[in-house]
């Protein structure tokens, strides 16, 4: 890996590590606060919510302008949002926060992707993206565990300015990195409603003439929004049906980021002889199967299997469908296209999570998370289907003359 690849992955790297510690601390937050499953589920719906509300346009910029500056400003401002989560009294104020905490993260995510695919030549693609799995799962255990050490010491509103350093530091890296001017958009066209509308019939033509592509993306994104949304039960399950304390769920979720590190160690040492299909589909089941075993688990040991297979599994499945989405989409478009997946995407994670969040105070919870994970299982297995359909041979060159035409 070269020293810009290894840079980028550096800031990318620093900056989740920063989120894993104080979104725990945030999701404990929220439920001393209000002792509600409902209230906590909110912070899982504002992510899509800020989606949303960024997607719309936020795509026509990235593609138009210098992602590695918005990137960079983009980190100094999620800094300063971080830093002032510690003077909120109450949970409007909390949320408020997030959403534009959120909308910022709506708005780098696909920037990153684009300009990850400008810097990283196609044929070391995979090989960054077992590097950015493994330095993702150091972060995922690595996070919760400091996180954990800032409880025992009576200081959790650490937490939040580690991230706000976190953010600092992944901004300052990346002014070491080259800016990528774009070409086919100079910064001078305007932008306008009309440009916007022009993009986004571009993107719908892009995405009906890539269905194969589309499809298997979607589907995995499917998969990992009812993920999330099981996800955003998952303390109250540990502690109300497992009947697990604090503590033991900080260790299921370290054992989890154990399981998360030990995919990312084999994913990197095999990655060269895995196909980014056979990661996505594969990798899609096995997470499906860990969340299933936890959800009919009855002890800390059954559902720490769950966690330790579903966690093992996603380091596979992140690896190929990062691979497989960089080779797919052409990179002139892939800001536009990252955006209105992501709108499709917020609108799905919206749906899943109030419906889990809402069926879990109507409903018996342990009901409700197997459900959920049967309906993972059936995704997954869609996935496997599509995954093993090879895409059509001109998915990458057909784009030429439809972005001529815009």
């Amino acid at each position: 890996m070269n020293r810009k690849a290894a840079i980028l992955l550096s800031s990318t790297g620093i900056s989740n590590l920063g989120d894993w510690i104080y979104f725990i601390p945030l999701n404990l937050l929220v439920y001393q606060m209000t002792d509600s499953a409902a209230a906590v589920a909110g912070l899982y719906i504002i992510r899509p919510l800020a989606g949303m509300m960024t997607s719309f346009w936020a795509g026509s910029l990235i593609d138009r302008y210098s992602q590695r500056n918005l990137m960079i400003g983009l980190d100094f401002a999620r800094a300063i949002l971080v830093l002032l989560l510690l003077t909120t009294p109450s949970l409007p104020v909390i949320y408020a926060l997030v959403f534009v905490i959120c909308m910022a993260d709506a708005f780098y995510d696909p920037a990153a992707s684009a300009y990850a695919v400008k810097l990283i030549p196609s044929e070391s693609r995979q090989v960054f993206n077992s590097y950015k799995s493994l330095a993702w799962s150091g972060s995922f255990i690595l996070g919760p565990a400091l996180a954990g050490l800032l409880f025992m010491a009576g200081k959790p509103e650490l937490a939040f300015a580690a991230n706000a350093l976190s953010f600092s530091l992944s901004g300052l890296l990346l002014f070491f990195l080259p800016s990528l001017e774009m070409k086919a958009h100079p910064p001078g066209k305007n932008f306008s409603l009309a440009v916007l509308a022009s993009d986004w019939r571009m993107v719908m033509r892009y995405m009906k003439s890539a269905r194969s592509v589309m499809a298997v993306y979607l589907l995995y994104s499917g998969l990992m929004m009812m993920a999330a949304a099981l996800d955003s039960q998952e303390a109250v399950f540990s502690q109300e049906i497992l009947g697990l304390s604090e503590s033991a769920y900080g260790m299921l979720v370290s054992i989890s980021g154990i399981g998360l590190l030990t995919g990312s160690v084999i994913n990197r040492l095999a990655v060269n002889r895995l196909q980014p299909s056979a990661l996505i589909g594969w990798g899609g089941m096995l997470i499906a199967g860990g969340y299933f075993i936890y959800s009919l688990s009855s002890s800390f040991l059954w559902a720490a299997a769950g966690f330790f297979i579903l966690a093992f599994s996603m380091a596979f499945a992140n690896t190929g469908i990062w691979t497989f989405y960089q080779n797919h989409v052409p990179s002139d478009i892939m800001g536009r296209v990252g955006s209105a997946l992501g709108l499709l995407i917020s609108l799905f994670q919206i749906v899943c999570v109030l419906g889990i969040g809402i069926s879990g105070d109507w409903f018996p919870l342990r009901a409700v998370i197997v459900s959920g994970a049967s309906a993972m299982i059936l995704l997954s297995i869609l996935l496997l289907a599509a995954v093993m359909k090879p895409p059509s041979a001109a998915t990458k060159a057909m784009y030429a003359a439809e972005e001529g035409a815009n």
